[in-house]
Parts: structure tokens; sequence; C-alpha cells
């Protein structure tokens, strides 16, 4: 019988590690799955994870394994990924065989549409099978991982919104949520942890604009320097795109000043100063490699469905679209294929639809259904004369 004290973390990275010794922490038994034995290896010998930070310490695993089917023991009852959401549909098709129900699978974070798309895939090999599936809207940390031992918790974000999908599951895992991360916000509507995807706007930009830099390995501040302000004009301008987007569909959008401010307490006016003043930030480099998951994973889970989006609703997103075809020109792909398009995700058309066309949908749909009723009526006064 499943247990909500029981965790299963699939990721081992410094999201996985500081999800791990957070839950540790708060009292919960963890099971912990990596994909790279190198990485992690005397995390695995020992069976524990080493933490500086907001969280001083060594914290026990019960178990670490690349193996799902021990992983996915039968008294787990949570199921967190912290993983590249380009990986989550490959990574639930391969739990798919061990899940039961009634457990909670929660994406940190989903990306755009991380939620639909795993639910979806679920219900197509388990029809049978009720699970929860949920998203949160950015990761509930800001860490560095140590090593192949441990991990640097350098903050815990003050504020991340969370929502399941469907929304009406909300309700009934809302108390082990809190348990889990009492930062947590439940929101109703999925569109709002989808859309307001903040990593989208900032990572893809921020490095292709350096890719000059990164490409010859020199040391680079991601933010504190790659964010110049020639830069983050490119980056307000996709923000603006995707407010622009939301705000059609009769959403309230999230722009990156506000996130700073809910997520870091950090309060300015400008993009560019915003950067500078997250403290969190500033020590935080870039990579040394363009193939990394600020192309591989923000373009096709959240610039690919921002202007897939666009194209449906006839909102132009030349912003975004530049920085799509840019990357895939660097990675020698097509990420508007393998991406999370609105058809390949399979997203219902009325979270597509702006309200007021919903409104017009409805009104139209009843008006034709008292026409039928109307007809029916006189077609049996008239058969029964």
């Amino acid at each position: 019988m499943i247990d909500y004290n029981n965790v299963a973390i699939i990721g081992a990275g410094n999201g996985g590690r500081a999800t791990a010794i957070y839950l540790r922490n708060r009292g919960f038994n963890i099971n912990l799955a990596f994909r790279t034995f190198e990485k992690i290896k005397t995390i695995y010998f020992t069976k524990q994870i080493r933490s500086q930070g907001k969280l001083n310490g060594i914290f026990d695993l019960d178990l670490i394994t690349p193996e799902y089917s021990q992983l996915m023991a039968e008294d787990v009852g949570v199921i967190i990924y912290v993983l590249p959401a380009n990986v989550h549909a490959d990574i639930t098709r391969k739990i798919a065989p061990f899940l039961q129900n009634n457990q909670i699978i929660l994406l940190t974070p989903g990306r755009t549409w991380g939620a639909i798309e795993v639910n979806n895939i679920i219900k197509r090999l388990r029809p049978e099978l009720r699970v929860y599936v949920g998203e949160t809207q950015t990761l509930p940390f800001t860490s560095r991982s140590i090593e192949d031992k441990g991990v640097d918790l350098i903050d815990i974000k003050n504020q991340v919104k969370y929502c399941f999908y469907p929304e009406k599951y909300n309700q009934r895992v809302s108390k082990t949520i809190f348990k889990l991360f009492p930062r947590l916000l439940s929101v109703d509507d999925i569109r709002i942890t989808s859309l307001n995807n903040i990593g989208a706007m900032v990572h893809p930009a921020g490095l292709i604009l350096n890719t000059g830099t990164i490409s010859r390995k020199q040391d680079l501040l991601f933010y504190s320097e790659g964010m110049s302000k020639d830069v983050v004009k490119i980056v307000e301008q996709v923000d603006t795109e995707r407010c622009t987007i939301m705000k059609l569909l009769g959403l309230k959008p999230v722009n990156f000043l506000q996130w700073a401010t809910e997520v870091y307490n950090v309060r300015e006016k400008d993009y560019y100063s915003t950067f500078q003043h997250i403290r969190s930030y500033q020590a935080i480099s870039a990579p040394k490699q363009m193939n990394v998951r600020y192309i591989t994973e923000d373009v096709p889970t959240g610039l690919v469905p921002i202007s897939s989006i666009g194209k449906f609703l006839g909102i132009p997103t030349p912003a975004t679209d530049a920085l799509i075809n840019i990357a895939n020109i660097l990675m020698d792909t097509d990420f508007r294929v393998t991406g999370r398009t609105t058809k390949n995700v399979g997203v219902p058309v009325n979270l597509l639809i702006p309200k007021e066309e919903q409104k017009y949908i409805v009104s139209k749909v009843q008006e034709l259904t008292h026409e039928d009723i109307n007809i029916n009526v006189t077609n049996d006064k008239s058969s029964s004369s």
C-alpha cells in the first residue's frame, strides 16, 4: 500500500540532490534515481548527500539506484521529476509499468505543458490507472552540484506556483503537497504554471547571445555578466511576446520582473537591474559548451510551445522564432518537430481559445441545441398528427 511519506526522486543533478536533502530534512523517506553513474559515484557508495548553504550537513538516502523497478517500491506514494523537461516523455514511458493507483507525480518544473504531456502518455499506456500529475512553475530551489558527493543549496525560493492536471485534482493532493513543500502555492489553471515558464524566457537568449564567449570556453558569469543591457533587450522582447499571448487567452501573465519579486523578493523597474540584484544569481557561471539544457530543454519545452500557440492564435512571435531558428542551426536539429507543439502534446483546444471566443462558442452551441430541440418537437408533432 502506498505511503505519501515515501518519496521517489528521479534525477540526481543539482535539483534532485537539493530536493532530496530538503525533503529528508523534513522527515520524508527518500529513494533517488540517477542516470549517469560517474556524476554521483560517491553518493552511490555512501548513500549520503553532503550539503552546504541553506541546509548544512550530511543527509542519508534510503535507496539510490538507476533501476526504476527498484525505485518504484510498492509503498512509494510520491514521485518527483527533477529532470530536463525534454526527457519527461521518455522517463514516463519507462516508469509507466510500475505506477500504482493514487500515486502523486510532481514535475519540478513542468516547463510548458509538462503535466499535460505526462498525463496523456500515462492515459495512453495505462488507461485504467488513476494517478495525479502536476507541475511546478519553476524549481523550488537555486542550487549547484558539488562534484559527485553533494550540493550547494544556494536558496529556497519564497513562493512557487503549482497546478495538477486536470485542475480538479488540486484539492485532492493539497495536504500532501503542503507537507512536502510548504512554500508551494496552488493555482487553478494549468496555463498559469505552463505559460509562466520564466526559464525559457531567460536561458536560451542568454546562451545564444553569448555563443562566442561560451564556444571559446572563456569564463563568464551567466547572469551578472552574460545578461548585458543589449542581451536583456532580447530577453524582454521574448517575455513580452509570451505575456501578449497570455493576455489574449484571458490570463494574467507574470513577467520576469513580477516573478523576481515573488520568488526572490527583488523589486526593480527594469530587466537589467533585476538580473544584477538577484543575489543567488551572481556567482552562477555560464556553461562551457552550447549543447546544454538551456537550449536542449528550454527551446523545445519553452520557446516552441509559445511559438506554436502564437501561430494557432495568429499572434506573431518574431523574437521567439529567431531564437528557435538559431538553436536549430546550432544543434543541427528541428525543435519544432521534436518539441512541445500544441499538436505533439495533445493540448485540449479549450486551453488555446481566448475566453471571449469560448463564451461565443458555448453560446452558439446552446443556440444550435435549442434549434435542434425545436426541430425535434416540430417533427414529433407532425408525425403524430
